[in-house]
Parts: structure tokens; C-alpha cells; sequence
């Protein structure tokens, strides 16, 4: 797969800045970004809205009538500019609300470079309150991909900040923890990365940040303080261009006496846990794992 991408020159078409440049001067409406039916066959999925962008609630079917280990606010990747890809995000987010057993809220927020961050976190923050009315902090858990792994860590800077109660827990897939793309080892891993575009990240990022320091935390929440955070869980690979970067902030976590879960696929692409394979059955094995889940057998295991 990586080495078709290479060839078809997929990194180099996903938001190029003429494509940001478009998009500025003809703003998009909000993406649907309506579950297609191989998602809708193993999920409930009810779409409400929140100041007219979708916002939508997944029950998996396959756990039936029984107790819910807990809820799920998910944040899609996609640069900040890009929205939830149906085909991609919506048979994985169902089969990650399976494995972990757990109700999914899945907002389509504002996207950059229509919007910027200080956009995105007061709509992020309504949607967490909506689940708070529902539910106890103590069973609700972050995740997301790539820039939506980022933005679930950010969202706890901004919780922390705003002296409001944490999520049990948090899990980043593929993060992308500082949209400057700074450390030296870069721009090597760049030229192993089938996916990522590494000058259109940072243009993207800084779209994004719409004129505030990169470092600001909720733009490159990797370079935030750790303290007053929820446990943290993360999954990478050595060939996705982010790698260095989050090397970087797990090493400053551990310097800081801070724990966390650490997946690293060797020769892994950017968000591989997303992607078919043997290595993708064991990133939800590994998963169930870390919260505390028995592995399925081989035998009984669905796939989607």
C-alpha cells in the first residue's frame, strides 16, 4: 500500500495551498458527512445538530442489550481541513466503539481555512457539556486521528484551563502534536511518508492557528504542559513524517515522571491502525488491552 501511495502521488493532492486559497474565498458549508450503510449495518447512528453542523450518537449493534463500558467523544482527522471521510472514518469508528464497548458522540466541527482553533473549541466544549448532561466524566474517554488525535489532546488543555473536569482517559491515533512539524528528524521521515505532504501540513496547520503562535497548546497541544491531564494513549508509526514529533513528547512526558500507553509500529504509515491488515487486528487487541477489555478470540472476532 505504501508503495503504491509513493507512486500515485497521494500525499500531494489532499489540500494543497491552492486548494486552501479555494477554499478560503468559497467557503464550504458543513460536510454531512452521512455514515454509509457497511457502517449503518453494524451501528445505530442518529444524527442531532449543534449550531447547524451535525453532530452524531453511534450504538453498536453487536453489544447489544447489555451494559456499555462507556461513551466516546470522537474527532475525526483530516488537517484541520479536510472533513470525516465516510468510506474511512465511519466503518472504523464503529468498529473501535465495539471493540472498546462504548456509545460514540461524533461532531463534524469547523474546518480551517474557513475557520481557525478559536472556532473550534467553544463548539467542541458545548458538545462535552451535552455529554456531561448525560453521563459522568468517569465514563466518558477521548479519541481521535491525526488532527483530530491532536485536537482531543488540546481539548483537555482547554478543559484544564477552564477548571472543568477531565475524560477518563485519552486516545491519540497518529497525533499530530505540533502543526510546525519542528524536529530535525522531520524531514528525513518525510521522505518515507506515503501520505503526508510535509510543507502542506505546516501550511494547513498555520491556516489553522489563523495568525496565533504555533505553540500556542491548542494548536500544537504537544507543546503544552502536562500537568492536570487524562491518562494518555498513544499509537504511531516510524513512517509517518508526525513520528519525531511525538517521540519528542513522549520522551518530555517521561523526563516529567508521566506514564503512558505507547504502540509504535515499525514501518508504519501514518494512522496504520486505520488501514487493513494483521497489524490492524492487533492495534484493537492492543486497545482492548489498555482499558482493561479481555482479547477476542480469533474464532468469534467480527471484522468489518
Amino acid at each position: 500500500m505504501q508503495w503504491i501511495m509513493k507512486r500515485s502521488g497521494f500525499r500531494n493532492h489532499l489540500f494543497p495551498p491552492d486548494k486552501l486559497d479555494h477554499w478560503a474565498a468559497h467557503p464550504r458549508a458543513p460536510h454531512a458527512s452521512a455514515p454509509p450503510a457497511v457502517a449503518r449495518r453494524k451501528a445505530y447512528i442518529i444524527r442531532t445538530d449543534l449550531d447547524g453542523r451535525p453532530v452524531y450518537e453511534v450504538v453498536p449493534k453487536r453489544m447489544g442489550d447489555g451494559p456499555r463500558r462507556g461513551h466516546m467523544l470522537y474527532l475525526h482527522g483530516g488537517a484541520y481541513v479536510r472533513p470525516l471521510v465516510p468510506f474511512v472514518h465511519w466503518p472504523f469508528i464503529v468498529r473501535l466503539a465495539s471493540t472498546l464497548e462504548r456509545t460514540v458522540t461524533v461532531p463534524i466541527y469547523p474546518l480551517a481555512p474557513e475557520h481557525t482553533y478559536r472556532d473550534v473549541f467553544p463548539f467542541l466544549l458545548r458538545i462535552y457539556d451535552r455529554i456531561l448532561a448525560r453521563r459522568s466524566a468517569d465514563t466518558v474517554m477521548f479519541a481521535g486521528d491525526s488532527a483530530g488525535g491532536s485536537m482531543a489532546l488540546a481539548l483537555c488543555h482547554a478543559l484544564r484551563d477552564a477548571e472543568m473536569v477531565q475524560p477518563s482517559a485519552a486516545l491519540l491515533l497518529s497525533p499530530w502534536l505540533d502543526v510546525r512539524i519542528s524536529h530535525p528528524d522531520a524531514q528525513a521521515v518525510a521522505r518515507l511518508d506515503p501520505a503526508l505532504n510535509i510543507e502542506h501540513l505546516r501550511e494547513a496547520g498555520r491556516r489553522y492557528a489563523g495568525g496565533a503562535p504555533p505553540d500556542t497548546p491548542l494548536v500544537s497541544p504537544g507543546l503544552g504542559p502536562l500537568t492536570g491531564l487524562p491518562p494518555l494513549t498513544i499509537f504511531t508509526g516510524t513512517h509517518e513524517v508526525l513520528n519525531p514529533d511525538i517521540r519528542a513528547f513522549r520522551r518530555r512526558a517521561a523526563a516529567e515522571g508521566i506514564d503512558m500507553g505507547w504502540h509504535e509500529l515499525d514501518r508504519g504509515m501514518h494512522c496504520w491502525m486505520m488501514t487493513p491488515g494483521v497489524h490492524t487486528r492487533a492495534a484493537f487487541d492492543a486497545m482492548r488491552r489498555d482499558y482493561g477489555l479481555p482479547v477476542v478470540s480469533r474464532e468469534s472476532r467480527e471484522e468489518p
